[in-house]
């Protein structure tokens, strides 16, 4: 990620592993660990929202990181046109197609490409064709475990942008790999330098240290590079209508929606009611190019 020193950076589903140069975290899933890998990490300002209906003011961030997200989404173009009207650039990570026919989520609506530097999104029409299978193999089995994380690149779309998402969304039935064509199977192994020591074994490492631990190292980098003038009095706004809120002692209000959201342990609540939202919206916006 070509994150600049001065950047301020917002993550996206920052969940039990925010990364260490994120500024400010927004998670939906605050007290449901379902869908992550442990419990939520708190250590710096965090607001519980949805990433389809950011409250964040426009151009609020530099950077924002959008990490396994898109592929959970119920409509990815409202999400990419949040991403995009927040921040000027930022960075998009999902399974790959490969990964989503191999491990097949359950909570996963989408599958993505990454095909000429452009984001190819399909609703996941399929189930898994293996079940439990691989994921009992990546938990329990050493040699399998060590293969998926020596050729990540296979399971792992990521995408950096500046200033517009280029994407475009696809019918289901038209899957964009050839895993009949040599060429395109060289491609795909070609991804990244395995040689070196860290592409090979940096992962396996990550993967041994506890997830407790690395929290707590990371925390203290935080707490040590934190400097930002920015609050999120500075740039929070209503979700809905991305106008202006009023900070109560325990809750916020949006006059022009007529909504409160409350504020608990120092965590704003601004996940609109679901008979506020429409996830089926299309969306265009000139900061993304879609087809």
């Amino acid at each position: 990620m070509n994150i600049r020193p001065d950047d301020f950076v917002l993550e996206i589903g920052s969940g039990h592993n925010p990364k260490t140069r994120s500024d400010i975290l927004c998670d939906k899933f605050i007290n449901d660990d379902l869908q992550r890998g442990g419990s939520i990490v708190a250590d710096r300002p965090l607001v519980e929202a949805d990433g389809q209906y950011l409250p964040f003011a426009d151009g609020s961030f530099d950077y924002v990181i959008c990490s396994h997200i898109l592929e959970h989404v119920e409509n990815p173009e409202l999400l990419i046109r949040e991403l995009t009207r927040v921040a000027s650039g930022g960075y998009i990570e999902t399974p790959s197609e490969i990964a989503e026919r191999l491990y097949g989520w359950p909570y996963h609506n989408w599958m993505v490409n990454l095909v000429n530097n452009r984001l190819v999104i399909q609703k996941k029409a399929v189930k898994s064709q293996f079940g439990q299978l691989f994921h009992a193999l990546a938990a329990h089995d050493k040699n399998f475990a060590r293969f998926h994380v020596t050729h990540h690149k296979l399971f792992l779309v990521q995408y950096e942008w500046r200033d517009k998402v280029d994407y475009e969304i696809l019918p289901p039935e038209t899957s964009m790999i050839d895993l009949e064509s040599r060429k395109a199977i060289s491609v795909m192994l070609d991804q990244g330098d395995h040689s070196s020591f860290w592409n090979k074994w940096a992962p396996i490492l990550k993967r041994r240290v506890p997830r407790n631990l690395v929290s707590k190292v990371k925390s203290v980098f935080v707490n040590r590079r934190r400097n930002s003038a920015k609050t999120l009095k500075d740039i929070l706004v209503c979700p809905l209508c991305k106008g202006e809120i009023e900070w109560k002692a325990d809750r916020v209000w949006c006059g022009a929606c007529e909504l409160d959201y409350p504020v608990a342990h120092d965590i704003p609540r601004m996940v609109p009611p679901k008979s506020r939202m429409n996830y089926g919206d299309k969306v265009r916006n000139p900061s993304c190019s879609a087809t």
